[in-house]
């Protein structure tokens, strides 16, 4: 192993076990039922309100249950019932729907699977959402073609940048990266796919429920889920669950969960808009494994920051944000866009999501009539969708060439368990965040005069 390995491994565990040391107590993991409500995010504030759905305060009988009422769930619900309008589908969501993180993403959407070189079944992935959106008459802003721009700090290595140093600085508004790759993206708004989904469902005859957590599942020829108000019994159950599915008792050696957070500004100043040059590069990807950073641009000139808080022991997931995390991303935004500092923030929301080792999504059949999705490494909006329609494929029993990227847990790496997981996932995050404040825009800000605190008004 090179040495600069083995220095980082080191500097990784150096820096995580007093993060360890400091959080060894006794926890009692939030249950699912207990959750506070999630506040909204920026994305279902700029849609019309979503219609409410009852809680589930009685005992069913259905054909397929799908826990989970987000993208995946949503959309493995409505291709069920469009392929085969006769089953009766029961979707049940823990809060309301599109509340997790299909809400809390930055919208962007691809034609390939985040870690994986694009592919035909990729490609027809994004034409089958592009395709739902024609059939229901549904839009959800998707724009395609946007300018985009992978950053590389002085610590990566970029092997054919486009832009670097000065001209890069005045191009993005920010002197902490040193070089960058050009490219084009698509993004879309991801509150109006929810409120999409969940209009298709309805017409389709899907029966929905919210505020409705599954507590307990019991496993059989015939599968049983408990709310704390009601129970559903079904011939087959789909878990949309992302990075819950462990806490339900699956997959909890192959996903792990990480968290993240989300500021979005007031409206840019004209002179603010020009300095971000968000009208040139109005996507933005910092390159990165599972510690990176997303900016982007709103439709009414906000400044759209996205962070990764880190894992949490045993998977928690838990949503509260402490001042600690608070002040990481304070600090993190501040090296990079200092001219931020006197910008208020009116939006901030965190969000929860599911990784796994090899970049794959975990999915398939978990057991004779237990269906699975989940993992989606960050960057699920086609994704989501289209593995919801290949479970209703798989349910259904239809022939479909891309049911051969349905990979269940057994089939990929293992990751490590109980406080050996934490202390590598969180210890690596916290060396590439020490990594990020070595490089000279950052040691610049730190030793030149306090910025401003960010002015949070959620």
């Amino acid at each position: 192993m090179r040495r600069s390995r083995w220095m980082g491994i080191a500097g990784a565990a150096a820096v995580a076990l007093p993060l360890v040391a400091a959080d060894w107590k006794p926890r009692r993991r939030v249950e699912i039922a207990t959750e506070p409500e999630r506040a909204p995010s920026y994305w279902m504030c700029t849609i019309p309100p979503l219609p409410k759905f009852p809680r589930l305060d009685r005992e069913l009988q259905v054909d397929v249950a799908v826990v989970g009422g987000g993208f995946t769930g949503l959309a493995a619900a409505y291709y069920l019932k469009k392929l085969e309008p006769s089953l009766r589908v029961v979707l049940l969501e823990a809060q309301r729907f599109g509340s997790g993180a299909s809400s809390r993403n930055s919208g962007g959407v691809r034609a390939r699977f985040r870690g994986h070189d694009p592919s035909p079944s990729a490609a027809r992935g994004y034409q089958l959402l592009q395709t739902f959106a024609e059939t229901e008459g549904i839009d959800f802003d998707l724009a395609e073609g946007i300018p985009c721009i992978t950053l590389y700090s002085a610590a990566q290595r970029c092997p054919n940048p486009d832009l670097t140093g000065d001209e890069l600085a005045r191009e993005i508004g920010s002197p902490f990266y040193a070089t960058a790759e050009v490219s084009t993206a698509n993004w879309l708004h991801p509150g109006k796919l929810i409120a999409g989904l969940v209009e298709a469902n309805q017409r389709r005859g899907t029966e929905l429920y919210e505020w409705s957590p599954v507590v307990r599942i019991d496993r059989g020829r015939s599968i049983t889920l408990h709310t704390p108000g009601g129970r559903v019994t079904a011939q087959h159950l789909v878990l949309a669950t992302n990075g819950y599915t462990q806490q339900l008792g699956f997959a909890r050696s192959v996903l792990l969960t990480m968290h993240h957070r989300v500021i979005v500004t007031r409206p840019l100043t004209p002179a603010e808009w020009e300095r971000s040059g968000l009208e040139r590069w109005p996507f933005r990807l910092e390159a990165g494994g599972y510690y990176t950073h997303t900016v982007r641009s709103t439709p009414d000139r906000r400044f759209f920051y996205r962070h990764v808080l880190g894992h949490r022991a045993f998977e928690g997931t838990s949503w509260q944000i402490s001042e600690r995390e608070r002040e990481i991303g304070r600090r993190e935004l501040l090296q990079r866009y200092p001219w931020l500092a006197g910008v208020p923030i009116e939006y901030e929301w965190h969000g929860v999501t599911a990784r796994t080792a090899d970049w794959w999504p975990v999915s398939g059949q978990v057991d004779e009539n237990i269906y699975v999705a989940a993992g989606y490494n960050g960057s699920g909006v086609m994704p989501t969708h289209f593995f919801g329609f290949l479970l209703a494929q798989s349910i259904l029993g239809n022939p479909d060439p891309d049911l051969a990227l349905l990979r269940p847990p057994r089939t990929h790496p293992r990751l490590p368990g109980g406080w050996l997981r934490h202390l590598a996932f969180q210890g690596w995050i916290e060396y590439r965040r020490w990594r990020g404040s070595r490089t000279p825009a950052a040691q610049a800000e730190s030793t030149g005069a306090t910025p401003q605190p960010l002015d949070v008004a959620v």
